[in-house]
């Protein structure tokens, strides 16, 4: 019955529906593979077979062709995914570039954006145009609600898949477009060291309240001896703060070790802050109350 599918399916999993008619594919068959789910759509004209999970090099290629544009390219967060890029939940819709005089199309599953790409913007990947792990992380936080932009920057930062340096290039690069002051503000807000999305919210959550920032993934020693390396602290109120994850911290030797961990940070004389997902994006208000609380507590010069 679906012997038609191996016979035209791609290396990266994609079924062309113009690929089918043009190897003798009926189109009735095409159409009753999508009725009865042997196939999915993923883009116009694009589908994969049922149950298989497709690259993000496939789905930005899939966005390529669907486009109908000659000299489209994958960006945002279709070329973040490629890039391994910190990109919120949710797969539709994908994003391509286009040159600002070809025509736009914007269906529930494509956004295309006219936009001019410098040199560099572009790379390929096995053949598929993407943009550039810089160019794409800034595009995409000007799509993204603000803490998954400020994250994405941390994070591709933190790893080494961008630098600041390339940043700035990119920004400065920039002719002036929609989003761009929205990206200003986003890389302005970052940092480049938090390590989990909760650091950044926690910070983000400070920055707003007016409360002076804290210094991130801080060590303490004692002696020449690592105690613990903290996700935020206030070190000359020896004020330190954990964000925690509810996977890491429900192992029983995680609880083991960060018991012991805090035990010898108040034994010299730190006091530790601990908050959860909840307690940061669901009551930033309590959140902040109590790093102030914390700071005041601490003394004069602490608040």
């Amino acid at each position: 019955m679906d012997e038609w599918i191996d016979d035209v399916i791609e290396h990266d999993g994609l079924i062309l529906r113009e690929r089918a008619l043009r190897d003798g594919v009926d189109p009735d068959q095409i159409m009753k593979a999508l009725r009865t789910g042997r196939i999915r759509r993923v883009q116009r004209c694009v589908y994969v077979r049922r149950g298989s999970e497709s690259a993000p090099l496939a789905l930005a290629r899939a966005a390529v062709l669907s486009s109908g544009v000659a000299d489209a390219v994958a960006s945002h967060q279709t070329a973040a995914r490629v890039h391994g890029l910190a990109v919120p939940d949710g797969r539709w819709p994908e994003h391509v570039t286009v040159a600002r005089n070809e025509r736009r199309i914007r269906r529930r599953e494509l956004i295309c954006h006219g936009r001019a790409l410098a040199q560099g913007d572009v790379e390929l990947r096995d053949g598929v145009p993407v943009t550039s792990a810089v160019r794409s992380l800034l595009d995409m936080s000007a799509e993204v609600p603000r803490l998954n932009a400020v994250w994405a920057i941390d994070d591709a930062v933190r790893r080494g898949i961008v630098s600041p340096r390339q940043i700035a290039m990119s920004l400065s690069a920039r002719v002036g477009g929609r989003g761009d002051g929205v990206i200003k503000l986003r890389v302005a807000e970052a940092d480049g060291r938090a390590e989990s999305i909760l650091e950044t919210a926690g910070r983000l959550a400070l920055r707003d309240a007016g409360v002076m920032p804290p210094s991130t993934q801080y060590e303490v020693f004692d002696g020449g001896e690592l105690v613990a390396r903290l996700d935020a602290a206030y070190p000359e109120c020896h004020l330190g703060m954990e964000f925690d994850g509810v996977a890491v911290h429900n192992a029983p030797r995680a609880l083991h070790r960060d018991r012991h961990r805090q035990n010898r940070l108040l034994h010299l004389g730190w006091t530790l802050l601990r908050f959860t997902w909840w307690d940061v994006v669901h009551d930033p208000e309590g959140f902040v109350a109590a790093v102030r609380r914390g700071l005041s507590a601490r003394g004069v010069g602490c608040s």
